[in-house]
């Protein structure tokens, strides 16, 4: 439009001269070529930059990334619209800044992660021009970071985590950290080691202080299967059966690591997720990546229990996390406490996750405990609802801002368990 005007300006004053017409010739000519060059100089002078997050991210955690909005050029930035197209659900980083000629301006996006799973942050763009709006300058930035978000970890209700019996106690005999009741070795001390351990023959002998390293008990691998068979799933969002079943297997395998015992993991959804057992370092961080992105499949328990019999060795234990209440799943759990494979059932009560008034599941679940009881399995049963508590609170520091009496905000930063 202003391009225009000044066309019809600029013909008036060609086929009829008037005064008039020629300050508004300049005058109109004067500011978009003013415009213009600042817009140009946005275009070339202006940058922003993002430092986004690495390391773990759990649901619940809060999501922090520090924008960079550099101005280089002598002309004000007067308006910055960013528009942030991650796909992190409730976390947006778009907002409008300003900076100064010559400046840098920082500022801060923070969300919290409401949803597991592979989420990316990025592309983004940045929309800028000059006072007026006659010109407007897009820079994008079409840079992808991945962010995954892990179920959280939580602590277990009492249940009897199956132990099973490693093969071959005095070959995996290795020092433990707790005390149990036999002394592996001795080693010389350290500063915070309790003076309960400290080997008092062995230190008259040798002269110099030691203390005494213990075995760990030794147990068998520890098989995790997380039913997702999605026509037995029920409840909505982080309220269903899937999620209270991620959490489950989440915590479950930190805590029997944590415990200095193989996991393995075996997850049959849209994907057929499998994980031997292992006590590998990296162990705990696969598992939760995987039940990071697990969705309901077609597979049903019974198949997933069947497929994985050939891998599940004398000895071991195995952990059920399910919300089926059929039991044509027992044949295959009878087949392996025929082979001395410990067992427990976590089942969680779908009834208790549909709509109210809702029938089928509480009677059910009594029939198919009462079946793995005769079977030598525990069962444990889950209803929504139930409060989970974080296993391990960290601590977080955040800038929050305070008015004083007079009316003056100042920043104070806090320390808050998260």
């Amino acid at each position: 439009m202003p391009v225009a005007l000044l066309a019809l300006l600029l013909v008036l004053q060609v086929l009829e001269p008037w005064d008039v017409y020629l300050y508004l010739l300049l005058g109109l000519g004067g500011l978009l070529g003013a415009s213009y060059y600042w817009a140009r100089e946005m275009a070339r002078h202006v940058s922003l930059r993002r430092e986004m997050p690495t390391g773990w991210l759990f649901v619940g955690d809060v999501l922090e990334e520090t924008f960079h909005l550099t101005n280089r050029s002598w002309l004000p930035v007067l308006w910055a619209e960013v528009v942030d197209r991650s796909d992190v659900p409730g976390y947006s980083a778009s907002v409008v800044q300003a900076a100064d000629g010559h400046a840098v301006k920082r500022w801060k996006a923070r969300g919290t992660c409401t949803r597991r799973g592979a989420f990316r942050l990025g592309p983004w763009e940045v929309r800028l021009g000059d006072p007026f709006g006659l010109f407007e300058v897009t820079l994008r930035y079409p840079e992808e970071a991945p962010l995954m978000v892990y179920p959280p970890v939580v602590r277990l209700p009492a249940l009897t985590v199956p132990r099973g019996q490693a093969a071959g106690r005095s070959g995996l005999s290795r020092p433990g950290i707790e005390a149990t009741t036999d002394a592996a070795s001795v080693r010389d001390y350290l500063p915070g080691d309790s003076l309960r351990r400290i080997h008092w023959r062995s230190v008259a002998r040798l002269g110099r202080w030691v203390v005494k390293e213990f075995d760990v008990e030794p147990s068998g691998d520890l098989w995790i299967v997380l039913d997702l068979d999605s026509t037995v799933q029920a409840g909505e969002g982080e309220e269903s059966t899937l999620e209270y079943g991620v959490v489950l297997a989440a915590s479950l395998a930190a805590l029997t690591l944590a415990d200095r015992r193989a996991v393995g993991l075996v997850a049959f959804g849209q994907e057929a997720d499998f994980l031997m057992p292992s006590l590998a370092p990296e162990q705990l961080a696969q598992a939760l990546r995987l039940l990071a992105q697990a969705r309901p499949g077609p597979v049903p328990l019974r198949q997933v229990l069947r497929q994985m019999q050939p891998n599940i060795r004398r000895g071991t234990a195995l952990a059920l996390i399910t919300p089926s209440t059929a039991s044509d799943w027992l044949a295959e759990v009878a087949r392996l406490r025929q082979r001395e494979v410990a067992a427990t059932a976590i089942l969680l009560d779908a009834a208790s996750f549909q709509e109210p008034g809702s029938d089928g599941g509480p009677d059910r679940s009594l029939g198919l405990r009462q079946a793995l009881a005769m079977l030598g399995v525990p069962s444990f049963v889950i209803s929504r609802g139930y409060p989970f508590v974080p296993w391990l609170r960290r601590r977080r520091r955040r800038t929050v801002y305070r008015a004083l009496a007079t009316g003056r905000v100042v920043p104070v930063e806090v320390v808050e368990e998260v």
